[in-house]
């Protein structure tokens, strides 16, 4: 199983978030575990417009429309490859680190889990004029109707 854990880069409460504040994504894999914390250079990134780009990067993925998707932190070096294995599962990769395999449905569970859960926790909304929030909330959705399509 694979499990994803964002956080913002200030862990100070601020009155008010913005889609290109700045954070951090950990994936935890059977096999091991790749973050974009503690790097140097800084491989923080805009933390919600990554997650849109994840979500919509998988669900091509899902879809079948390509083998493999190269995950970028926006305004990021950080990067994570998922690429389907001949078995039809999907195998993770960051530089070296090999995090493991997970069925592709369960690893998209995991990631809308992960995304639900940090958006859930108090003051990490966005706020309803955000440039960013309606990207987010479509990518979001969309990917839970591809999750009950698949």
């Amino acid at each position: 199983m694979v499990v994803l854990q964002c956080e913002w880069l200030d862990e100070q409460m601020i009155s008010e978030r913005s889609g290109f504040d700045l954070g951090h994504m950990t994936f935890s894999g059977e096999k091991g575990i790749c973050t974009s914390r503690g790097k140097s250079p800084d491989q923080a990134m805009m933390l919600a417009i990554a997650i849109t780009d994840l979500l919509y990067g998988l669900e091509t993925l899902l879809r079948g429309a390509q083998s493999e998707y190269r995950f970028v932190g926006a305004d990021s070096s950080f990067s994570v490859w998922f690429k389907k294995t001949k078995r039809g599962r999907i195998s993770l990769r960051s530089g070296t680190t090999e995090l493991g395999e997970a069925e592709p449905t369960d690893l998209c569970k995991s990631i809308l889990q992960g995304v639900e859960t940090f958006f859930a926790q108090p003051g990490n909304e966005l706020p309803i004029n955000d440039p960013v929030r309606e990207d987010l909330l479509s990518s979001i959705q969309s990917f839970k109707r591809c999750l009950r399509e698949g």
